[in-house]
């Protein structure tokens, strides 16, 4: 592909994957087509307008990442400026509501990365690889958690909620995920993706199973900051029981998880973490041979 087709497919395929999470459904306690979950701030809608304002920044990190010479430490830097404007966009669109700031971190990353990959390759499309783009990114992120965790000197009342949940239990939330290379969707969501995929079902139940696996390992920070982390491992348990039942390729799997996202919407339970990853784990099986 040329320059500006690579950026073009890297930046749309961002953006569908922000709209698939969004929209499989039933989604325990997330924000779906169906119903609102645990959230009693925003619905679809709130989700497909933020969507279409965090679009042009996924594009920007793709060409950045496509265009870069420096190091790939240097190209997280490049980006923070693409993040923090998509931020505002973000929160103007949804009338302030935090709709996906988790996701536009995180895809961010992943569209600079897949950019810089695609650059490095030469036009050569199959040999990006999920384990690549991952590499980079992990290389983008070295020392993330040191800087911006371990060593914050903020006021209370400026933490962000992640930065509040390492200060308090150790959670290294998202920043830590990124910093390891994204391994619960390399080696989670990524194979119960592709087995959900052989086994030929739609994609509303290829996110579903993919959903439910990342919730079994994800650090969700969402979790944490609404409860706490016995809530966190409850969930992980309540994951790994339907996918011992199959998980959504199985009847009595499906049904359990339409079961469970009555229960945490009652309880308020929004496992947005694995939501963020799922959407991960859609976009990099698009941009790499799956």
């Amino acid at each position: 592909m040329r320059n500006d087709d690579c950026v073009r497919y890297i930046g749309s395929k961002a953006v569908e994957a922000m709209l698939m999470e969004a929209v499989c459904a039933p989604a325990p306690g997330l924000v779906d087509r169906y119903n609102s979950g645990a959230h009693t701030d925003m619905d679809i809608f709130t989700f497909m307008r933020s969507t279409a304002a965090l679009g042009p920044a996924m594009y920007s990190c793709a060409a950045c990442g496509y265009m870069h010479e420096d190091s790939l430490s240097a190209l997280l830097r490049r980006i923070r400026p693409i993040g923090r404007q998509a931020e505002i966009d973000m929160f103007a669109a949804t009338d302030g509501v935090n709709t996906q700031k988790g996701l536009l971190f995180v895809m961010g990353i992943l569209c600079a990365a897949t950019g810089a990959v695609y650059h490095q390759v030469h036009g050569q499309e199959d040999a990006v690889t999920a384990e690549k783009i991952l590499t980079y990114v992990k290389e983008m992120c070295r020392n993330l958690v040191a800087e911006e965790l371990e060593a914050m000197q903020i006021d209370e009342g400026a933490m962000t909620a992640g930065q509040r949940l390492f200060k308090q239990y150790g959670i290294r939330g998202i920043r830590g995920e990124v910093e390891d290379g994204l391994p619960a969707v390399l080696y989670t969501g990524l194979p119960a993706y592709k087995a959900a995929k052989k086994a030929a079902v739609n994609d509303d139940v290829v996110l579903l199973h993919t959903l439910l696996a990342l919730m079994t390992v994800t650090e969700d920070t969402t979790i944490v900051h609404r409860h706490n982390p016995q809530q966190l491992r409850d969930v992980q348990a309540d994951a790994r029981h339907i996918m011992a039942l199959g998980g959504a390729l199985t009847d009595e799997g499906l049904q359990a998880i339409a079961d469970l996202d009555a229960k945490y919407s009652r309880r308020h339970i929004s496992p947005g973490g694995s939501a963020d990853l799922l959407a991960v784990t859609h976009f990099l099986y698009e941009v790499t041979a799956g």
